[in-house]
């Protein structure tokens, strides 16, 4: 018994000092067989020059670049073109016109001569409707509630570009985050596979934990290659969501500050009603089609116009032309006021009244749809941080705990009396607390940012 306790005793003396010679990060023939994963520590030192990128100037940026703003700017202006041309019916038109005409005419009677002439003609005109019993007025307030709609649209433009940005910028550091776990695993699961060789040479441990450790390796190393791929995808998605497709990638400043929302579900759906501003664009596309009805349905009544003409205007047989009887030319001018009453067109004006009353309908239902999706886009965002928020809590107890259990798997494995499987399992453990805290903290920014675009801010 006590030269049994004596082996024992000088086993667990060998293998830690085993562990100690082979515990600093000095390269070794094990690690020659593990292949290299280029990218990491090359471009975090590239990254540590540049300027850091925060949320704000990411969000400052796509503002001034996206061409989706852009664009939704000038139906703005295209609209507010629009308004101008509905007010012109208020202002007369004047027209100056100037001609000269030559030809032939034959005579008339028994005796058949042609003769030709030349007619001078130079005449202003002037056009106005004086009242057509609030048509003018209709088409001004429908292209009025036309132009408020399309710059809500324009404010809702803006607010998905915010909200994607966020989004992008979290994700970035999201896989950066990841990328660093997906390191730190390859550098734990190295030292792993120098261990198990060290204690193999000596003899205390089987050639499978060499095999098992290698081949945890070779997964970890796999895994940092996505991470390191799914960081490009990022900083790409990124980029592009601040319409600068060529920027160069830089550092960006953490976001990891939680807080809970000041208001409760209740309150946030009721100012998404208020303030969201698909559905003021839905109430200003109402608005227009009632003054489209209310124009439409004016067809029936009369219009009163003013119409005047001052010109002169002369004429004379060519063969006379170089008599003095065609200069000056002799004054005419006109004046008239109109009042059209339209009596049959052809049901033309009834078609239009009902065209208006169905696209009048059409917005209504429009507006109760996009009235239930801010309900549930505020719900869904509301929920899901809400849910991240105690995630956090939850992960953060969990990465702890996974910590505590791999120190003491290594701490076994490295005095003898633990297994490759057991430190194997406490690093998956580990590096998926790891993953799942960091993917909860940044599920929380996004739900935040997605609340905020719901609630219309």
């Amino acid at each position: 018994m006590k030269q049994q306790k004596r082996s024992l005793l000088t086993q667990a003396v060998c293998s830690l000092a085993v562990c100690l010679f082979l515990s600093p990060a000095v390269a070794t023939a094990g690690e020659a067989t593990a292949p290299p994963v280029a990218g990491s520590a090359g471009q975090a030192g590239g990254q540590a020059g540049g300027k850091i990128l925060t949320i704000d100037d990411a969000v400052r940026i796509a503002l001034e670049n996206q061409p989706r703003i852009k664009a939704a700017k000038e139906r703005v202006g295209a609209q507010q073109a629009v308004l101008g041309q509905q007010f012109s019916a208020y202002y007369p038109t004047v027209v100056f016109n100037n001609s000269y005409r030559t030809g032939n005419s034959s005579g008339g009677g028994d005796t058949i001569q042609d003769r030709d002439f030349e007619r001078y003609s130079s005449q202003a005109t002037f056009n106005m409707t004086l009242y057509n019993f609030g048509k003018r007025e209709g088409a001004v307030g429908s292209a009025r509630g036309t132009l408020d709609a399309t710059q809500y649209d324009y404010r809702a433009t803006i607010n998905d570009i915010v909200v994607a940005v966020k989004q992008a910028y979290y994700t970035y550091l999201q896989a950066q985050a990841l990328l660093k776990v997906r390191e730190e695993t390859v550098r734990d699961r190295e030292l792993l596979v120098r261990q198990a060789r060290g204690f193999f040479e000596v003899g205390t441990k089987p050639k499978i934990d060499v095999a098992r450790a290698e081949s945890n390796l070779y997964n970890a190393q796999a895994d940092l290659i996505a991470a390191q791929n799914a960081v490009k995808i990022a900083w790409t998605t990124l980029k592009n969501a601040m319409g600068m497709p060529d920027l160069p990638e830089q550092p960006l400043a953490e976001e990891l500050l939680t807080s809970a929302s000041p208001l409760s579900f209740e309150q946030a759906k009721q100012e998404a009603f208020a303030s969201r501003p698909e559905l003021r664009s839905l109430e200003a596309q109402r608005k227009a089609q009632d003054e489209k009805i209310a124009a439409a349905r004016r067809g029936h009544l009369p219009d009163i116009l003013f119409s005047a003409n001052y010109g002169r205007t002369g004429s004379s047989p060519r063969e006379f032309r170089n008599r003095d009887n065609t200069f000056p030319l002799d004054v005419s001018w006109q004046a008239q006021l109109s009042l059209n009453i339209p009596i049959f067109d052809g049901f033309n004006t009834t078609y239009k009244v009902e065209e208006a009353l169905r696209n009048y309908h059409v917005v209504r239902a429009q507006e109760e749809t996009q009235k239930q999706q801010v309900a549930l886009e505020v719900e869904q965002s509301y929920v899901n941080m809400v849910n991240a928020r105690e995630r956090i809590k939850a992960t953060e107890a969990a990465e702890r705990a996974a910590k505590e259990n791999l120190d003491l798997a290594n701490g076994r494995y490295q005095v003898g009396v633990g297994s490759i499987i057991e430190v194997a399992d406490a690093e998956t453990l580990y590096a998926d607390a790891q993953t799942n805290r960091i993917r909860s903290v940044y599920d929380y920014k996004i739900a935040e940012a997605q609340l905020l675009r719901a609630i219309g801010k």
